[in-house]
């Protein structure tokens, strides 16, 4: 390792390539947390993502991701961007779709700075992930001490907020050894110590509970949990079937995901802008209209979404959600 080398300048590597927060902690196993994700699954709350109930082991064992993992970095980036006012009736698409997927974006930033880790400490064996594989990737950013999880389920990091995308490093480097110098004072970007809760920073949601008042279908439990059954962005992008019933005339306008409970989260007052061009809303996609909708062929469909998150839900998906909306009830 340079001499010189120390946590500023790590920290400003990672701010080079995209993101606003990075911290780390011991890739230790994830044994405290089994019963309750167990639990959770049991009780039928994953309802069809069904890729949550396989690699129980994987999620809870960063060695069994990378052989000999010692560190799990967490990287946070912004893709908050100011939106023009929503006109009522037009279709509405969580921020974080409006621009191209970030999967493949933030996995080649990942890798820059994995590639820099290796030319700057040291040889280092090392995976990036982001929303890609089984890693509790919330866990992991709170435990290094980047945030916690709000009422919302959401990481909050202090004074940037919650509209964010995670990005993980797990390598075999023991970067609390070889980054013992220069490591800042503050809680929100510090090495935790594992064990010592006062490393960790405590939930600053207070009495606050805007973000479950709004929620329209009622699935946010207060805690950090919800069961997302029940919530917008669930129903709209995971779940295949007929959307239940019950939930009809309880959203407006939604027919890609749902942003209604970190809009009104105290903390996204003035949310953290993206410094990422690529994660940029489409244009296109701020101009679609009702018609817009109910005129689209498979052509316009890949014409507008192709590239984006809301690939996800194909043609027929996004219909049957805008559908939902529109449909007088019976």
């Amino acid at each position: 390792m340079k001499p010189s080398l120390n946590w500023d300048s790590f920290r400003q590597k990672a701010f080079e390539s995209g993101f606003s927060a990075c911290s780390f902690a011991p890739a230790d196993q994830l044994d405290d947390l089994r019963p309750t994700f167990l639990e959770w699954i049991d009780s039928g709350k994953a309802g069809e993502m069904g890729y949550l109930e396989r690699n129980v082991d994987l999620r809870l064992d960063p060695g069994k991701l990378i052989e000999g993992a010692k560190t799990v970095i967490s990287l946070a980036a912004p893709y908050y961007y100011p939106l023009d006012e929503h006109v009522a009736g037009n279709p509405r698409i969580s921020r974080y779709a409006l621009g191209n997927d970030y999967h493949e974006i933030l996995r080649a930033r990942g890798h820059e700075l994995l590639d820099w880790i290796n030319k700057e400490i040291g040889p280092a064996k090392g995976r990036v992930f982001t929303d890609s594989a089984p890693v509790f990737e919330r866990e992991w950013a709170r435990r290094s001490g980047l945030g916690w999880i709000g009422k919302n389920g959401c990481l909050i990091i202090p004074k940037q907020g919650s509209y964010f995308f995670l990005t993980e490093i797990i390598t075999d480097l023991d970067l609390s050894t070889l980054l013992s110098s220069g490591l800042p004072s503050s809680s929100s970007s510090r090495l935790p110590s594992p064990g010592l809760s006062s490393d960790l920073l405590p939930p600053h949601c207070g009495t606050c509970t805007r973000c479950i008042d709004s929620c329209p279908t009622g699935a946010l439990a207060g805690d950090g949990s919800m069961d997302p059954r029940k919530c917008i962005s669930y129903l709209t992008i995971e779940h295949k079937g007929d959307i239940p019933e019950e939930f009809h005339g309880k959203w407006s306008d939604w027919v890609f995901g749902c942003d209604i409970c970190q809009d009104v989260c105290p903390w996204n007052s003035k949310p953290f802008q993206s410094m990422i061009p690529e994660l940029a809303p489409r244009s296109g996609l701020m101009e679609i209209t009702g018609r817009t909708m109910e005129g689209m062929d498979e052509a316009t469909f890949m014409q507008l979404f192709d590239g984006t998150p809301v690939k996800r839900t194909g043609r027929t998906g996004i219909l049957r959600n805008f559908a939902f909306l529109n449909r007088k009830s019976e």
